[in-house]
């Protein structure tokens, strides 16, 4: 039988830890997540959630305004909507705060992919979903601080958490497209001048 040297050994173990932890580290989850607001009538708002794969494996579960035990949300959500397929729980509020768990078994989200059809109604102002939760477990995460699974309840690593972040509005869009339509402008007109 051939003997391997012992640089030799050492090598193929630091190959095998290496493909085993690409492997492992290939089906990743990760995500975005941006909502909008309408406020229907005074004091009230409807906000609409549309998330984000930019992982490497399907979610099955988004949690919003959670981390796993807490929700952020200081007034309990209602009118909730869930996109085709999907299910919508309101987690348990502790001291009057609640989250909201989205599910599928069936039509997970795929990676590259959005979803939209994530609403729910609140008294919350957008103002209040900018700020930082204040309380036991997760003080000082911002309120839309959001988790999502590949499905069910996470188990440790099995997670991913993020921050939705209100979309930017049309008006800022237009602004930063005029601005950037400027800029493009003012350096062509600088390279033809050279040339």
């Amino acid at each position: 039988m051939l003997a391997l040297p012992h640089h030799t050994r050492k090598l193929s173990v630091l190959v095998l830890v290496a493909v085993f932890a690409a492997t492992a580290h290939a089906a990743s989850l990760s995500a975005t997540g941006t909502y909008t607001y309408t406020e229907p009538s005074a004091g009230v708002y409807d906000y609409s959630i549309t998330l984000t794969n930019t992982g490497t494996t399907n979610i099955g579960t988004f949690w919003f305004a959670w981390i796993p035990g807490t929700g952020f949300l200081a007034t309990v959500p209602t009118d909730i909507t869930s996109p085709t397929d999907w299910t919508d729980t309101v987690k348990p509020a502790v001291a009057g705060k609640a989250g909201i768990e989205w599910t599928t078994t069936t039509d997970a989200l795929d990676p590259g992919l959005s979803l939209t059809g994530f609403s729910f109604e609140s008294t919350d102002t957008p103002a209040d979903l900018l700020l930082d939760f204040t309380g036991t477990t997760g003080n000082g995460d911002p309120i839309t601080t959001s988790t999502i699974a590949l499905s069910g309840t996470p188990q440790a690593g099995s997670d991913y958490t993020f921050v939705v972040m209100p979309a930017p509005e049309s008006g800022t869009m237009l602004l930063t497209l005029t601005g950037l339509g400027l800029i493009a402008a003012s350096l062509k007109s600088r390279l033809l001048r050279r040339a």
